[in-house]
C-alpha cells in the first residue's frame, strides 16, 4: 500500500550543532555515583551513530499526519509508517517473514506488515487501540457504496435525545457539552441498532471514538487531560477556591466546538477518501494477528524461535498515563472504574502509581514451569550495575528533597525489570540473525540523567543479543521547565536502538 506523502509540519528546533553525543555527566553537580553510567558511554560510543534518516516527526504520531489510513485517530504516543517502512528495508523483512510488535498501540507496524505482504503479530492492552485495529485491518472489505449512503444518512439527520448516558468515569464527568453529550450517545444508539454490516459498525464506532477529544472539554496533554474552563468541572472547582477566598484557575479555552454531527461527517468524509484509494492497490495476501494483554503476561506463552524481526516503541519512562490519556476512549468503550484501575496496573510500569510486578510476574512463570527462567531474567537486571547506580542516585535526590514524588523510584525500577523480562520473551521468540529496532527516550529526574538507550542496551547484551548500532536523532529532546529550573538545561538523546539475536 502506497503511502501518500507527508504533509509539511514544523521541524523541532536541533539544539546547536556540533553538540556531544557522548555525555561525560549524569549527575548535576556530581552530587550521585556516576561511574557505571559514564563506562557505559565509553562502552557503546562506538554503535552510536547520529544520522538524519530519521528525525522527531518519523518516531512521533506526527510522521503519521495526512496519511492514508494512518491518520483516521490521533495516537499520540505512535510512530511513522515512514519509519517502520525503512526499518523492514533495513532489516531486509520478505514477505515469508513475520514481524513481532509487543506495544502494538494504534497498529502501524501491523498496518505496514500488511501493506507489504508481511505476517505480524502484535500485543497490546488498551481497548481503543484493539477497536482501532479492528476498524484498520478490514480496509480492503468495506463497502463505499454502504459508507456513502450512510454518511448522507447522518447528514440529513437531526439527533434526538439518548437513551442512555455517557459511561463516565470519574476523571471524565462534565468532559461534554450537554447536548452534544446526547448527541454522541444518540449517534452510538443509532450505530447498534442498525442494521449495517458488522464491519461498517466497526469503523463507526472507531469515528465516533476518534471525535471524542474533538467534541469535548478536554485535550491531551502529556500525563493527563488538560480541561476548559467552561467545564462544569473546572467551574465547581473554581466557585470552591473563591469560597476559600483563593483566586480561580483561568485554564484553556478551546475555541468554539464542533458538534458531534459536524465532526462525525468529516472524519467520515477522510475515512471513505482514504478507502477508495486504498482498495485500487494490489497487496500480497498475509496475516496479521493482535493479541489482547500486556507483554508481560503475553509473550511468555508464544512459541519460540517465530520471528524474524521487532519494531516497537515501548512506552517511556517518563510517567505518561495512557489510561489517564485516553480516558474518554476508555470510558466511551465501557472499561468502567473497576476496569481502568486494572489497565493502568497492568501496563508497563511508566507512572508514579504502579505496583510491583516482581511478584505476579514470578507466579506467572510458575504456572508455565518456567521459575528457573524467571529467577534468571530478574537477577541479569538487578545485578547491572547502572540499573543499581540510577536507584541508588535517585534514592540519594529523594532524601535530598530533589525529586517531587517518591512514586518515581519504584516506578523507574519496575520499568526496567519488566522491560527485562519482555527483552528476555523477545529473545525467546525471535529468529537466529533476528533484528530488534526499540525506539525511546532518555529521561531526568532530580538532576540525574537515565541513558535509557543504553541501559536498555547493555540489558539487552545481557540478556544474549549483539548491540549492533544506537541510532542517535539529530533533534535532542529537553527538559521539563522545573528540572531547567533547578538543575540547568541538558539536552537528552532520542534514540533507536538495534539489536540482533545471534
Amino acid at each position: 500500500m502506497k503511502q501518500l506523502p507527508l504533509f509539511n509540519d514544523d521541524q523541532l528546533t536541533p539544539f546547536s550543532s556540533g553538540q556531544a553525543v557522548v555525555r561525560d555527566s549524569f549527575s548535576h553537580d556530581g552530587v550521585a555515583d556516576e561511574t557505571a553510567r559514564l563506562a557505559l558511554e565509553e562502552r557503546y560510543r562506538d554503535l552510536f551513530e547520529e544520522t538524519d534518516k530519521f528525525d522527531r516527526r518519523t518516531v512521533s504520531f506526527q510522521g503519521n499526519k495526512g496519511q492514508l489510513l494512518h491518520s483516521w485517530i490521533k495516537y499520540r504516543e505512535g510512530f511513522s509508517a515512514e519509519l517502520v517502512d525503512r526499518l523492514i528495508d533495513e532489516f531486509d523483512i520478505k514477505p515469508c517473514d513475520t514481524l513481532l510488535e509487543p506495544f502494538n498501540g494504534s497498529g502501524t507496524t501491523l498496518l505496514v506488515a500488511k501493506s507489504r505482504g508481511i505476517s505480524a503479530v502484535g500485543v497490546e492492552i488498551l481497548p481503543n487501540c484493539h477497536l482501532t485495529w479492528r476498524a484498520k485491518s478490514h480496509v480492503f472489505n468495506y463497502d463505499v457504496a454502504e459508507l456513502r449512503d450512510i454518511y448522507q444518512q447522518i447528514k440529513l439527520s437531526e439527533p434526538g435525545k439518548a437513551s442512555r448516558s455517557f459511561p463516565h468515569l470519574v476523571i471524565t464527568q462534565t468532559a461534554f457539552p450537554e447536548e452534544e453529550e446526547s448527541a454522541l450517545m444518540y449517534y452510538t444508539d443509532w450505530v447498534e441498532q442498525s442494521d449495517f454490516s458488522g464491519s461498517t459498525k466497526i469503523l463507526l464506532r472507531l469515528l465516533l471514538t476518534s471525535i471524542l477529544e474533538e467534541v469535548s472539554y478536554t485535550r491531551k496533554d502529556g500525563q493527563y487531560l488538560r480541561w476548559d474552563r467552561r467545564a462544569e468541572k473546572v467551574q465547581a472547582r473554581n466557585r470552591k477556591r473563591e469560597e476559600n477566598g483563593k483566586l480561580p484557575i483561568k485554564g484553556m479555552h478551546k475555541g468554539d466546538l464542533p458538534t458531534v454531527k459536524e465532526a462525525l461527517l468529516a472524519a467520515m468524509f477522510t475515512v471513505i477518501e482514504d478507502i477508495e484509494i486504498i482498495q485500487q492497490q494490489q497487496v500480497t495476501g498475509s496475516s496479521q494477528q493482535l493479541l489482547q494483554g500486556s507483554s508481560l503476561k503475553v509473550l511468555p506463552t508464544l512459541e519460540a524461535d517465530q520471528f524474524a524481526g521487532v519494531i516497537t516503541s515501548p512506552p517511556y519512562c517518563n510517567r505518561y498515563d495512557y489510561t489517564r490519556t485516553y480516558a474518554l476512549e476508555i470510558a466511551y468503550l465501557g472499561a468502567g472504574e473497576e476496569g481502568i484501575r486494572k489497565l493502568r496496573q497492568e501496563q508497563l510500569s511508566c507512572t508514579v502509581e504502579h505496583n510491583s510486578k516482581v511478584d505476579e510476574l514470578r507466579a506467572h512463570y510458575r504456572s508455565l514451569g518456567q521459575s528457573e527462567r524467571f529467577e534468571h531474567i530478574l537477577q541479569t537486571v538487578l545485578s547491572n550495575p547502572v540499573f543499581k547506580e540510577i536507584n541508588e542516585a535517585l534514592q540519594i535526590r529523594w532524601e535530598r528533597g530533589e525529586i517531587n514524588n517518591r512514586g518515581i523510584l519504584p516506578m523507574v525500577e519496575g520499568y526496567f525489570i519488566e522491560l527485562t523480562f519482555v527483552f528476555a520473551e523477545i529473545l525467546r521468540t525471535a529468529r537466529c540473525d533476528a533484528r530488534i529496532a526499540f525506539v525511546n527516550d532518555n529521561v531526568r529526574y532530580g538532576g540525574e540523567i537515565i541513558p535509557v538507550d543504553l541501559l536498555t542496551t547493555s540489558i539487552a547484551e545481557d540478556l544474549g543479543f549483539s548491540p549492533e548500532k544506537v541510532y542517535i536523532l539529530p533533534q535532542r529532546k529537553g527538559n521539563s521547565s522545573q528540572q531547567m529550573g533547578r538543575f540547568g538545561r541538558e539536552a537528552l538523546r532520542k534514540s533507536i536502538t538495534i539489536w540482533k539475536k545471534p
